[in-house]
């Protein structure tokens, strides 16, 4: 009898473990960044990457939300909470232990950017330390220019969004900018600034140009596997392949 109320109470606890599992609510955030993600004039959350996130709740069955956050906070939510994915994370080795990577989701490349009447000619990385280089904090690129380096005790400018980032450049109070090639027409266009004064100055071969779905290591397994199986299955049925395409982004 004992045995049987104790197997019976194993059940249960694994039902009510299983079921609160399904029932959390995933939150995906991600950063104002058009047209991946952002808020639209409706003042609703959209964006390439906000499609293939709802077609990925669509596909697993999970509750899940979708919310736009500043990238100090998103990246603190990301790093704290155990039902945070964040839309687009940057895989690097420096990362790769510390979160859960849950897909690709798409491409970027990075360069450094500048104005054409600066004629630099850069060379490499290490010729433009005699140059004032913007990128945003929190970003990898900081990470990235910090090991090659930079710094902002003498040519390493930081800023927190891209508008400030291109207010610098074409108001002439830095020389370059480290940004995602990618997002720059939807950036320009959004603050009206003219793409014809930009130049690609350098580009940086030995950026990493995977941005992928991501969690932190608390995320349940279990999950994480459902949202895996998700986005394969957008790849595998073309869904995901149609709504890269209709936002323009690179596959």
């Amino acid at each position: 009898m004992k045995y049987r109320f104790v197997s019976t109470l194993l059940v249960w606890i694994t039902l009510i473990v299983s079921m609160s599992s399904n029932a959390q609510l995933i939150r995906f955030i991600a950063e104002d960044l058009p047209p991946y993600h952002f808020i639209n004039d409706a003042g609703k959350a959209d964006g390439g990457l906000v499609e293939i996130a709802r077609a990925l709740q669509q596909e697993s069955g999970l509750e899940a939300k979708i919310e736009i956050l500043p990238m100090a906070r998103a990246h603190h939510e990301l790093q704290t909470k155990n039902n945070v994915v964040m839309l687009a994370w940057l895989k690097t080795p420096s990362r790769e232990q510390g979160y859960k990577f849950l897909g690709s989701m798409c491409q970027i490349s990075a360069s450094l950017i500048g104005l054409k009447e600066n004629k630099l000619n850069l060379t490499d990385l290490e010729h433009a330390k005699q140059y004032r280089i913007s990128t945003i904090r929190g970003y990898y690129s900081e990470e990235y220019l910090r090991g090659a380096g930079f710094s902002e005790e003498h040519d390493l400018v930081l800023v927190s969004h891209y508008a400030n980032l291109w207010q610098l450049l074409y108001k002439g109070r830095t020389d370059l900018i480290l940004t995602n090639t990618q997002t720059i027409k939807r950036e320009l266009d959004a603050l009206g600034l003219n793409p014809d004064k930009l130049e690609y100055k350098l580009t940086l071969k030995d950026f990493p140009s995977q941005l992928h779905l991501a969690a932190n290591q608390s995320f349940p397994d279990e999950l994480a596997v459902k949202i895996s199986a998700a986005l394969d299955k957008l790849k595998t049925s073309g869904r995901y392949q149609k709504i890269i395409q209709k936002w323009q982004m690179p596959n």
